[in-house]
């Protein structure tokens, strides 16, 4: 914990010195100020404390118009003998409000609201910025609807071996080789099928991964896709081959 201290009189400051190291002998006071402008100069130069002791009535005048010179970031815990800033002290970043004679025991109660102030403002932030930047995973089609004069047949997409266009129309194979009409463009499957599983080869043909058996080099750069339990075989277009290699040592 890095902390500012800004108090004029020097007992005083021994005191929240004390009480500081007394909470927790891991937190560093990184600069102390007396004045007004020292504080604002501090703040001007340095990155923003997490935690600032402050004290009301300075050696160069009121700690408030710190806020007119300078953007105050940090969290206050302000101390001082006078009760009557209460109001004007919860408005700029206080988060407790010592009076003096300071007791350990109220500075530590202070102490332990800003840090669960801050604990819930962490926790708040995380949850924000998570939902911020989460990314939903995408959904991929499960099935496939083909649509037939006997009615509706849904075909689990693990079981299709590749989908070809056949006369303009796509259609589902699977590893029997039975095929079954679909109402999708291949564009509109391939954006719909798990890019995990399904490879588009060419222009007419998309194929997944768990019905190739083999590949074999063929000419101009293109591959011969032999497929498991089936005669039939797909080749890649020459533009796609490299991105076939990549995609099966993903």
């Amino acid at each position: 914990m890095r902390l500012l201290l800004i108090e004029d009189e020097e007992p005083a400051a021994d005191q929240l010195r004390l009480f500081v190291h007394q909470y927790s002998p891991a937190a560093q006071i990184v600069g102390e100020c007396q004045q007004v402008s020292e504080a604002a100069a501090y703040l001007r130069q340095h990155p923003a404390p997490d935690l600032i002791l402050s004290d009301i009535e300075l050696l160069d005048g009121n700690v408030f118009s710190l806020f007119e010179q300078v953007a105050v970031t940090s969290p206050i815990i302000f101390i001082t003998a006078y009760d009557s800033f209460l109001v004007q002290a919860f408005e700029q970043n206080g988060v407790g409000y010592v009076l003096k004679p300071v007791q350990y025991a109220q500075f530590a109660a202070a102490m332990q609201k800003y840090e669960r102030l801050r604990q819930s403002f962490q926790g708040a932030l995380l949850q924000q910025l998570t939902q911020a930047y989460a990314t939903p995973a995408p959904r991929y089609k499960q099935r496939l609807v083909s649509k037939s004069r006997a009615g509706l047949y849904l075909l689990d997409v693990a079981e299709v071996a590749y989908i070809q266009l056949r006369n303009g129309v796509a259609h589902a194979l699977d590893g029997k080789g039975r095929a079954f009409v679909l109402n999708e463009t291949l564009s509109q499957l391939e954006a719909q099928l798990n890019p995990a599983a399904f490879f588009r080869l060419n222009r007419t043909e998309i194929v997944q991964l768990s019905a190739i058996q083999r590949l074999e080099p063929y000419f101009n750069d293109t591959l011969v896709v032999h497929l498991k339990g089936q005669a039939i075989t797909l080749t890649s277009s020459s533009h796609r081959t490299p991105q076939l290699r990549k995609w099966l040592t993903d």
